[in-house]
């Protein structure tokens, strides 16, 4: 199953050592967003890692976002992965609350390439696992843990139990 971590979307004073470790500790797809900043911002931020890490490092932008089951029947599959949000009530974003029948949403997902965004952590791999997801996709999870790479380095063995592969 696969792991991806989305950078917060404002400055965390911890955040680029964290994420270094993160990429050190095996993380495969790192996915910066920052709406808040210009795209020459973005680049700077990106070049602050070291060269060897920069090809798991993705412009979370660049991927296709459902947030309804409806957007999801449209999907056309081309792209690597697209994500479903939120799958659970938000960690980083208070009050957002996910709008989905999860009974019903595996049955929409399986074979799809879709993950998981929004709400997820630890506790809830195993779910995503058994509705179909092909992967996970953890903010608030990972960046509002007292110990940042400890949560990845969990989440990222369950992850690689039966591994299933986007």
């Amino acid at each position: 199953m696969k792991l991806i971590v989305l950078s917060p979307a404002s400055g965390n004073p911890r955040e680029s050592a964290a994420a270094l470790a993160l990429l050190e500790h095996g993380l495969e797809s790192y996915h910066v967003h920052k709406p808040d900043l210009s795209s020459e911002q973005v680049q700077d931020y990106i070049r602050q890692f070291p060269l060897q890490f920069r090809d798991k490092i993705f412009l979370h932008s660049a991927f296709p976002k459902f947030h309804s089951l409806d957007e999801l029947k449209r999907y056309d599959g081309k792209y690597e992965y697209a994500f479903l949000s939120p799958v659970f009530d938000s960690i980083s974003k208070k009050g957002y609350k996910s709008g989905f029948d999860l009974s019903e949403t595996g049955l929409h997902v399986r074979g799809k390439k879709i993950v998981a965004l929004g709400g997820v952590d630890e506790s809830k791999i195993e779910t995503c696992r058994g509705l179909g997801f092909c992967g996970i996709a953890v903010l608030g999870a990972v960046w509002q843990s007292a110990d940042p790479l400890g949560t990845f380095l969990r989440m990222k063995e369950k992850c690689q139990r039966k591994d299933l592969v986007c």
